[in-house]
Parts: structure tokens; sequence; C-alpha cells
């Protein structure tokens, strides 16, 4: 049986346990609207990492940076599954909670990827602290950074975790991850980051990896861990998989390559 066989005899089984439930039967979802029930249906929640800025062809000019070589576009095309891009550049938890979750069904949702946290420890403005001469203005940035992840960051992740199981309870859930940003080494697309900085960064991004990993551990969800699959790939390395200081919004965000790393590290956790 090939897996989009699989997938087909999963979703009528759910469609008959949900008419069942429903006093139904199978036979009374026939007609026009039955089409719409049995499309097996990916939602890629999340933020700029997971809309895919840095990566080119954006799908709209809406502020959201979606583009189609992300993994989630990438991941859906290669499940053959219809995509609910939700990912917008700059969202944070409670973002999440308030515009991505309107898509998420009990029957056909069938895969959900979560990527976010990274804007809520304010990694953005942490960059802009570090890209200058002053260390000490740097490193308490990414000290303040740090305890966003280890204080308030959790509690937001679960109840961002409970509402996404909740709305769609027979989804196959991944939360991503980000990679580690920089190859610690001098370069012009590191602005005046030194190597020291750098490493502090990275410690940083090992945290919020480490942190979000745990709360998914505790809803039961798999975690695409990405930093090893870009590892030798960071910024100011020989072969960068994320841009260096662009002038714009890709800044310090993953490339087309970046994407296709991310797409071999979640694919294969999404059942099918």
């Amino acid at each position: 049986m090939s897996f989009k066989e699989g997938k087909s005899r999963r979703a009528l089984g759910r469609i008959a346990a949900v008419a069942a439930a429903a006093g139904l039967g199978v036979a009374g979802l026939a007609g026009p609207a039955s089409a719409d029930v049995t499309i097996q249906q990916y939602a890629a929640l999340g933020d700029s990492y997971a809309s895919g800025v840095g990566a080119g062809d954006y799908l709209a000019d809406d502020g959201c940076y979606r583009s189609a070589n992300a993994y989630a576009s990438q991941s859906a095309a290669a499940l053959g599954e219809r995509l609910w891009f939700e990912a917008c550049s700059g969202a944070r938890v409670e973002d999440v909670v308030a515009n991505q979750l309107g898509h998420l069904r009990p029957v056909n949702t069938e895969h959900v990827t979560i990527g976010v946290g990274g804007n809520d420890a304010g990694f953005s403005s942490v960059l802009g602290a570090c890209a200058g001469t002053d260390t000490a203005l740097c490193e308490n940035a990414i000290a303040n950074a740090r305890n966003i992840i280890t204080t308030s960051l959790p509690a937001e992740l679960d109840d961002l975790y409970t509402q996404v199981e909740t709305k769609a309870p027979d989804a196959d859930i991944v939360v991503v991850g980000n990679p580690r940003l920089f190859a610690e080494t001098a370069c012009a697309g590191a602005l005046a980051i030194t190597p020291a900085e750098q490493a502090l960064l990275n410690d940083a991004a090992d945290l919020l990896a480490e942190t979000t990993a745990a709360v998914a551990a505790d809803h039961g969800f798999d975690f695409a861990d990405v930093r090893d699959a870009f590892d030798g790939h960071g910024v100011c390395s020989a072969d960068p998989w994320i841009l260096g200081y662009t002038g714009n919004v890709e800044s310090f965000h993953p490339n087309a390559a970046g994407q296709d790393a991310y797409t071999g590290v979640v694919l294969p956790l999404l059942d099918y």
C-alpha cells in the first residue's frame, strides 16, 4: 500500500468516526462538500524562519515573506497536501495564537509544523545590540534574552501547543527549531559581531532549541532540531546557508539552501 493510499484510508476512518458520533453514517457525508472534507491539510505556523524569509520567491506582498522555497512549501508538495501557510515574519507566540490557528480542523488537518520563539526572546534586538563595539551592551542583551527563554517562554509555548492539539487532535504535530547563526569567525556579513560574541549568540540559540524541545516533548510532539544540519554553514562560513547582514529583513535568515536543509530534517518527521 502506498503512503497516499494509507493517508486516504486514515482520512476515511476519521470521517467515519465523526459521522458516527453525529449519528450520520458515512453515506450522510456524500455530496458536493465531501471533497473538501477528505482533503488532507497541512498547517504551517510560526515566524520568519518558518515563513521562509531569506529564501526568496515570496508568494505575496503582505509583509509575511512566505517563500515558495520554505520547508513548509516543500513538505506540503512532497506530502500531496493542501497547505495553509500561516507563518508570518515578525510573529511572536501570541501572534500565532491570535492569527494562525483558524484553519486547524479535528478531521482533516493531517500535519502541523510550529516554529516560533525567537522574536519572543528578542533576537532581532539582540543582534542589533551586538552589531557594534559595545561588548557590555551585547552581553546584557544576550543575558536578557536567556532570561526570557527560561522564564516566560515555556509557559507561552505550552499554551500554544495545547491550543493546537485541542483544535487538531488527530494531526501529526512537529515543532521546528532554529539553527545556530554563526561560524564564530569574522567577516563583513557579521558586521562588528566578534567571534566571542558569536559564540555567546550561538549558546543562546542552543538554549532556545533545548527549551523549545523540552516543551514539545511534554506534549509528545517531535522536535525538528536543525542545528547539526546547519553545522559548518553559518554566517561567515565557506558555504553559508544563513545570510549575513543584507540591509533588509532578510538579514540573518536562512537562504534557499538553508530551507532545503530544514526540509531534510522536517519532512522525515511528518508521519505519512
